[in-house]
């Protein structure tokens, strides 16, 4: 696969990123600058500054003068996050702003359909990425500002979660769908519900109370 102009370490970018989210280089894989380099014919310093780029947005790990590998997760890691997910999200449905909420409801709504449409034209990875702005964009409408740089920071371990929990396409539609009864729940005022539904959503849970 040859790339073609814009900028090749974006393109080598993307196209990695990609190959994660979606599975295709599965989690503990390591990754071989010169396989890049011969997949997508271009040098190795775009794969070089590409693969820093990942390494700072948290899906990969890289060893001086040694290999890359994407990041796995451990159980345990794998409940942290979870568990304060669900904190920060929480607190996120308790704060929202009504004014911002539905300036911006729009947008959430986009998002929501978009990770729908994703999935079904087999796009995994992007019904990740898309999943990911639909919780970011509910969270920013809090109008917290630090909650929202600590939920950003932690997207990228969010998505190595989502791939770590492996759920089946017909199973991922189900729970993306619940993207939006989550937005009918927080505009009818429901908090307890919603935020019972965003429990179950993360976890992957059906008819789970939530827990104190």
């Amino acid at each position: 696969m040859k790339l073609v102009s814009k900028s090749l370490a974006d393109q080598v970018y993307d196209l990695v990123k990609e190959q994660i989210l979606s599975g295709k280089i599965p989690c503990g894989s390591k990754i071989s600058e010169d396989s890049l380099a011969t997949q997508f014919g271009v040098s190795r310093t775009p794969i070089r500054e590409a693969l820093k780029r990942l390494s700072a947005y948290g899906i990969i790990q890289m060893e001086p003068r040694s290999h890359s590998s994407v990041i796995s997760l451990s159980e345990k890691e794998s409940q942290d996050i979870a568990t304060f997910r669900i904190y920060l999200e929480d607190y996120a449905i308790d704060h929202i702003d009504p004014k911002s909420f539905n300036d911006n409801l729009e947008t959430i709504c986009r998002h929501a359909s978009d990770c729908q449409y994703a999935l079904g034209v087999g796009n995994r990875a992007k019904a990740f990425e898309l999943d990911s702005l639909f919780h970011i964009s509910l969270i920013r409408t809090c109008d917290n500002s630090a909650l929202i740089d600590v939920y950003e920071r932690l997207d990228a371990k969010i998505q190595l979660l989502r791939i770590a929990q492996n759920a089946p396409n017909e199973a991922l539609l189900g729970y993306l769908m619940q993207h939006m009864a989550l937005v009918e729940l927080i505009k009818n005022s429901k908090t307890e519900e919603a935020k019972k539904l965003m429990y179950n959503h993360i976890l992957h849970e059906e008819d789970q109370e939530v827990k104190s």
